[in-house]
């Protein structure tokens, strides 16, 4: 299963509910193994960390639970907490680790580099949570969420960690970030997604040097500056998927929300192929009945139809996307084009065109090389789905091979 936009969105809201010193949303039920349904999908709570006597910090990771009620630990998500404004140590963190103020190994006390000063607190607490978490599950999928400083936490330990992000409304933390997670940042863009409320001046603190902004406008008119934090605010569609409006401001947005989907839909999509693939050339590609490895309700089968409906729902959108980029420049030429003749019809053709083109304004830098770009990445798309088809043929017809072979397993794939 994907874990969705909604999920991230209410399990970053819930890791709140671990700080005892938030009156508002405490919640002393949340325990480690209890079960919670956050955002349509139920999870299992395996670690929590609660420093509120300390640092200040709260973490939790979980698991969801598959559609037969069991743990899924293939897939993990820790979450961060971000700041209550009541605590003081949450904002001490904001400032000295957000800011890089208070950092006495620097003159005057204010520092944007990566100092032991500002890594300190919440911010070790968070990489020893992480460590903890990839020890015990190491063979897990790991990504990671949370909102506002628990964002900042969690984008610095997913990109040291090479693990995917979907948080809300954080500060970047690029300049602490170690050279080798700047290249591989640098190497994999769109990894990390940090959606960002477009009005939002505490989220979008620090720059994008991650490249996981995506940032929105919301069009929620005139409203108190920390409206534009709130987590709550964000929406989403029956998919779970983050609703962005279609408005102007928004085409980039919605452009760069559709790729990283493709391109995480594409990765699991592989690495959940992958695995039932070593399943099935086990034991030199033969598989009995008296074998553990066996395919319970045509699960192989059902894997593999989900993996192939899921790409290709998220290709087809991709692609949508991109075409309807090209037919809006189009328009968008002939819009400007028809205006400017309408607007000075005593000049001639030619003077027009130069006149457009003395502004920038020409058919070339407007539509054709954006087009091509376009067209570029739909040639890309279209590659990945045929490397994805590629991998679910070899698989359909090792399972039609070892049905042949095995009378029972065809009997249970029946």
């Amino acid at each position: 299963m994907s874990i969705t936009d909604k999920n991230y969105n209410k399990i970053s809201d819930r890791v709140y509910w671990l700080d005892p010193n938030d009156k508002d949303k405490y919640d002393p039920t949340i325990q480690e193994g209890s079960i919670r349904n956050l955002g349509g999908t139920k999870f299992k709570i395996l670690k929590i960390q609660e420093n509120s006597k300390t640092d200040g910090m709260q973490a939790m990771a979980v698991a969801p639970l598959d559609k037969n009620g069991r743990v899924d630990t293939s897939q993990v998500v820790i979450a961060y907490a971000g700041t209550n404004p009541k605590d003081m140590n949450d904002l001490e963190t904001d400032l000295r680790t957000v800011g890089g103020f208070f950092d006495k190994t620097t003159s005057p006390g204010f520092s944007l580099s990566h100092s032991e000063a500002r890594i300190s607190g919440q911010l070790n607490s968070a990489i020893a949570f992480a460590n903890s978490i990839k020890r015990d599950y190491s063979g897990a999928t790991i990504s990671t969420t949370g909102h506002s400083l628990g964002e900042f936490l969690a984008l610095y330990i997913a990109a040291e960690n090479r693990w995917r992000n979907v948080g809300f409304n954080g500060p970047d933390p690029y300049e602490l970030l170690s050279a080798d997670a700047k290249k591989w940042l640098k190497e994999n863009p769109g990894v990390l997604t940090n959606y960002r409320n477009r009005a939002d001046m505490i989220g979008n603190l620090m720059g994008n040097g991650t490249g996981a902004e995506i940032k929105v406008s919301m069009d929620m008119g005139l409203q108190s500056p920390g409206t534009y934090h709130d987590l709550a605010k964000w929406t989403f569609d029956k998919n779970g998927r983050l609703i962005i409006k279609n408005n102007d401001y928004n085409k980039k947005a919605i452009q760069e929300q559709i790729e990283r989907q493709l391109r995480n839909q594409f990765v699991l999509g592989m690495y959940s192929l992958g695995q039932l693939k070593k399943k099935l050339t086990a034991s030199g590609g033969g598989l009995s009945a008296n074998e553990k490895i066996y395919l319970d309700d045509s699960q192989a089968l059902a894997v593999v139809q989900y993996a192939s409906s899921e790409f290709e729902t998220v290709m087809m959108n991709t692609v949508k996307i991109y075409q309807d980029g090209i037919r809006d420049l189009e328009k968008l030429w002939q819009k400007i084009h028809s205006k400017a003749f309408s607007d000075v019809p005593d000049l001639s053709y030619g003077e027009v065109m130069e006149i457009l083109e003395s502004t920038g304004s020409t058919e070339r830098s407007m539509v054709t090389e954006p087009t091509e770009a376009f067209r570029e990445k739909i040639q890309k798309a279209k590659k990945m789905s045929e490397q994805f088809n590629q991998l679910v043929s070899e698989i359909k017809g090792k399972i039609a091979e070892l049905v042949q072979r095995d009378q029972e397993l065809a009997r249970q794939l029946g």
